[in-house]
């Protein structure tokens, strides 16, 4: 089992078959470095050493070493790390990773769960998030110029950071659910409704395609990207500005909450079924279908968010 970060350096299990896409990639440039060096059967390998040739910090390294050990490359060795079980004579391909761009992701995810489990206070310091998860100071400060930039936190003095005290509240995303039925059905009846069509068959491709995939953690985030923009782009077909800007400031206002995705695999898939279920209707221009499905989807979500808020820590 190879693992993700979790609070204070500990870990959680992650199915073996679903390696995270930076762990893929290391240990594929793992073993590329050594089938260069010629490394033979017993060959140590040596976290630091490895954070320092590719420049990520341990955690990743660690994932690919375990990806490495359900392969049968490598072995885990009591109190000597990981060790080469024979000298490597293929190197899959490697489908290349930002490594930057994919620990970002991971630290926003982990900030995400720690704040709304409330094991993040609501001020911290930059430096503690680095204790807490055990990352590198420059990933910290660019998560957190990414989370002010989408009104989440905001700089204290020095080296404090605050998170915004509206996205704690219950009350809060209720009454978010609220204003959004009564804006988001009311959009797909607007006069000057056009569907962007082309748009749609993408969206829809691209909801498909993520149905398919087995669900990770880090995937929360590309499910909220996909799920902000399929209510943006309906607002922005309205053809009404306000509605438009409503819809633009409430996803400003879910982002830390979808982040960090806690409502299961299946509302992954019924949210995708609903917004495919509005689509169709759109594309047959069945507006006050669409409408009523609409409104369906976003009570769907707010029972499951208040179900959710019910279940003990």
């Amino acid at each position: 089992m190879h693992t993700a970060k979790t609070q204070r350096g500990t870990v959680k299990p992650r199915k073996s078959a679903d390696p995270s896409p930076l762990q893929a990639e290391l240990a594929g440039r793992i073993l590329k470095a050594l089938n260069e060096q010629g490394a033979g059967t017993g060959h140590h390998l040596v976290e630091q050493d490895l954070c320092r040739q590719f420049g990520v910090s341990r955690t990743p390294i660690r994932g690919a070493l375990k990806l490495l050990a359900d392969q049968g490359r490598v072995e885990a060795r009591a109190n000597r790390g990981f060790v080469l079980l024979k000298p490597v004579t293929n190197v899959p391909d490697i489908d290349p990773v930002d490594p930057q761009d994919e620990e970002d992701k991971l630290l926003f995810v982990e900030i995400a769960r720690g704040r709304n489990s409330g094991k993040l206070p609501v001020e911290v310091a930059q430096q503690e998030l680095v204790r807490l998860f055990n990352v590198k100071l420059p990933t910290v400060l660019r998560v957190l110029r990414q989370m002010a930039d989408l009104g989440l936190v905001e700089r204290k003095p020095g080296n404090g950071w605050s998170f915004m005290a509206s996205i704690d509240s219950s009350r809060t995303r209720s009454e978010s659910y609220a204003f959004r039925r009564a804006i988001e059905p009311a959009a797909l009846l607007q006069p000057d409704f056009q569907l962007d069509r082309p748009w749609a068959r993408q969206s829809r491709e691209l909801h498909l395609a993520f149905r398919r995939k087995p669900w990770r953690d880090v995937l929360a985030i590309k499910f909220y990207e996909m799920n902000s923009d399929f209510h943006e782009q309906l607002a922005r077909c309205s053809g009404n500005r306000y509605i438009l800007s409503a819809v633009q400031r409430q996803n400003q206002l879910r982002t830390f909450m979808n982040y960090q995705w806690v409502y299961g695999v299946a509302r992954v898939q019924a949210s995708i079924d609903e917004h495919l279920a509005i689509l169709s209707a759109l594309e047959a221009g069945r507006h006050h279908d669409a409408a009523v499905l609409m409104e369906g989807h976003l009570l769907a979500s707010r029972r499951t968010n208040e179900l959710v808020a019910q279940v003990p820590e």
